[in-house]
């Protein structure tokens, strides 16, 4: 379970988040939506403990309150984030991008190649979001598609405790987005992870997710099932929604 207690954020000096407070399950998969600019992606950042909250605090069952950098440190080694702008080097192969996913996990000098198991993660990895036949291809050369599935799969080859996902569906077709909502899901049915995703798509979040929390001016303007997140709760959320743009 991850606790948010009264958690405020401020991005100079402009407070992004105010006074929110919600308990995000573990195993289970947390969609978090709302309009542009409400302040999502601060979310995230926030609980990777890329930004440290204004005031208010997070506690993670069976860590601790992230608010040191030891905890926090420990705490990454069981995390994986997959960004938005894939934050992915192109000169590299697909294949290389996804190890970079376990840099950590050997000392950053080594002169050795990637070991065997290591590399054998990452093919499966590949494999998991359809594009192992791509593993030697220079990430310059692909698709947005494909590029943003290889951050996926360099996410996935970590083998967290806790994925973050910042829209990590946006370049993705539909029958793709359907395979790797349903990787998500055998993951969490697997390890027992945590998963919580920025998503705009509503129609997948709504069928993807356990919860969902609404956010809207910085604040919790929802936080519920996805049953319970119904047309009228979705319209007082997005304020105007265009006719037929919402299941």
């Amino acid at each position: 379970m991850i606790h948010i207690d009264h958690v405020s954020v401020q991005r100079g000096a402009h407070e992004v988040l105010h006074d929110i407070s919600a308990d995000i399950p573990s195993g289970g998969i947390t969609a978090v939506v709302g309009p542009s600019g409400v302040g999502k992606t601060t979310l995230l950042a926030t609980l990777n403990g890329l930004l440290r909250p204004s005031s208010g605090a997070i506690t993670i069952d069976g860590v601790g309150m992230l608010d040191s950098g030891e905890t926090l440190r420990g705490f990454r080694r069981q995390t994986a984030t997959v960004f938005q702008e894939h934050a992915l080097i192109d000169r590299l192969p697909a294949m290389d991008n996804v190890l970079l996913g376990l840099a950590d996990q050997r000392h950053p000098l080594s002169p050795l190649p990637w070991s065997r198991p290591m590399r054998l993660r990452a093919a499966q990895a590949l494999d998991e979001v359809g594009l192992l036949h791509r593993a030697t291809a220079r990430t310059s050369q692909l698709s947005g598609g494909e590029r943003q599935r290889v951050g996926v799969a360099r996410a996935l080859v970590r083998q967290p405790r806790l994925l973050l996902g910042d829209e990590p569906f946006a370049s993705v077709d539909p029958a793709l987005i359907r395979q790797l909502g349903n990787t998500l899901r055998d993951m969490v049915a697997r390890s027992g992870a945590t998963v919580i995703l920025v998503m705009h798509q509503m129609e997948t979040a709504l069928s993807l997710a356990d919860k969902v929390i609404a956010l809207a001016e910085g604040r919790i303007a929802f936080d519920g099932t996805p049953r319970q997140f119904d047309r009228c709760c979705q319209e007082t959320v997005f304020k105007t929604i265009p006719r037929g743009a919402l299941s």
